[in-house]
């Protein structure tokens, strides 16, 4: 082949390479143009339902950030987060993976005649009741946890959706840590902490009577007034606090957490008791259900209603409305599949939410915690004058600084703190104070 031949074939291979390339581009120009139209159309969407969670929205550009890499990361976060129909190839995709766990999960139970000898949690009880007439020991049973998805499981033959135990042994240093930074602001103050004592702290394969292995550690590390947290002797129990398909207490178990919480805080107070158990004609599909795309339970939501005095809440410096209660009272709900009643009725994840009771005669207290105090902050609030509710998890991206609890306390007059946590929190990082 000739020189002449060589260059000019050369020459046709780069400009299809140079087509292939600018066709390339079009093609993403395009994408990014119509992400921004159809998000222009539909807005952005604020949390997700499928994962229960907050949505990144597209940051505002800066060029420190730019240069930094943060803006990048940020906008690639917003942008899968905003996609058009995500939420609803998240569920799908989830929904396929579950119906093949569980078609594998089924098959290797018959191979393995999973069930057919397997005793129930009851008669293992008694099993171990008679072997141990003269010697109580500790109950342990062997019932199976089932996987589902995502790390959610069916405990032996039961419907509820729940997590495995974390081992207290492998998380100690975590909570050292975490115990650390609290005692440093905390320890001179009126403190007290609340264990949220969900499945991922029950090991119901063990669990009885006495204290909470992970309360018994926290008490001993942290250095507060007081230390306690829900407790849950039993497997049973356990369902009579917490939704079939969700990581949060029920109306029982918020209700409970709340009388725990001031007989510990304020013991001479009268309590707030229900006027009424009200069950709204809707299936409730928790957090475990979203994330797994399982549907099988069939709970209705129900809630307890109660005569509180009058209040404001004022959510990330403005005065607003935080809970939904009254559109349940006018039935104005949403009947979708795996919608998050528990956060639509009882009041979503903010940074800050400040409940003002116009008592001056008692005290301000704060209040540190997730989305499990949302069911009962207005309960505890009541007895307070004010009371200033922190989410560690949204506090920096909402005010654009860390929270600095020392100063907080000292501008708002706070003389009481209530820490309400789950091991899960204590131990992921996202509730350290520095």
């Amino acid at each position: 082949m000739s020189k002449h031949m060589k260059v000019k074939n050369k020459r046709k291979f780069n400009k299809a390479n140079a087509l292939l390339d600018l066709g390339f581009i079009l093609v993403i120009f395009l994408t990014i143009i119509s992400f921004y139209v159809a998000l222009l159309i539909r807005g952005q969407k604020s949390t997700s339902i499928a994962e229960n969670r907050a949505l990144n929205k597209l940051p505002a550009f800066k060029l420190s950030e730019f240069f930094s890499g943060d803006y990048q990361t940020k906008l690639e976060d917003a942008m899968t987060d905003q996609m058009i129909f995500g939420e609803k190839i998240k569920k799908e995709m989830t929904r396929g993976e579950a119906e093949t766990v569980s078609s594998v999960q089924k098959a290797l139970m018959e191979v393995y005649n999973y069930g057919e000898n397997e005793k129930s949690e009851e008669v293992l009880a008694q099993d171990n009741i008679e072997e141990n007439v003269e010697e109580k020991t500790k109950e342990v049973r062997n019932i199976k946890y089932i996987p589902i998805s995502g790390g959610v499981y069916y405990y032996g033959n039961s419907n509820y959706m729940v997590f495995k135990s974390k081992n207290l042994e492998k998380n100690k240093e975590l909570i050292d840590k975490w115990a650390k930074g609290y005692n440093k602001y905390f320890s001179g103050m009126d403190s007290y902490f609340y264990l949220v004592n969900t499945s991922k702290s029950i090991d119901f394969n063990t669990v009885d009577e006495t204290e909470n292995e992970f309360i018994t550690y926290i008490r001993s590390v942290l250095d507060f007034k007081g230390v306690t947290g829900l407790k849950v002797s039993s497997y049973e129990q356990y369902k009579d606090y917490f939704y079939e398909t969700d990581h949060h207490w029920n109306y029982k178990g918020s209700y409970q957490g709340y009388r725990d919480i001031i007989s510990m805080m304020l013991p001479e107070d009268e309590l707030i008791e229900p006027k009424d158990t009200v069950t709204y004609d809707v299936y409730y599909y928790g957090s475990n259900a979203r994330t797994t795309s399982v549907y099988k339970n069939k709970e209705k939501f129900t809630v307890y209603e109660f005569d509180l005095p009058h209040y404001n809440t004022r959510i990330n410096g403005s005065y607003a409305r935080y809970d939904n209660h009254y559109l349940y009272e006018n039935n104005k709900y949403s009947r979708e599949e795996g919608y998050n009643h528990y956060g639509a009725y009882y009041g979503g994840d903010y940074a800050e939410v400040i409940y003002e009771y116009d008592q001056p005669e008692k005290e301000n207290l704060l209040i540190i915690a997730p989305s499990y105090s949302n069911a009962n902050n207005n309960l505890i609030a009541s007895h307070f004058n004010k009371t200033y509710v922190i989410d560690l998890r949204h506090y920096k991206n909402t005010f654009e600084k860390d929270f600095d609890p020392e100063a907080y306390c000292k501008k708002n007059n706070i003389t009481k703190v209530l820490v309400m946590l789950s091991i899960d929190h204590i131990t992921n990082g996202k509730f350290i104070l520095k």
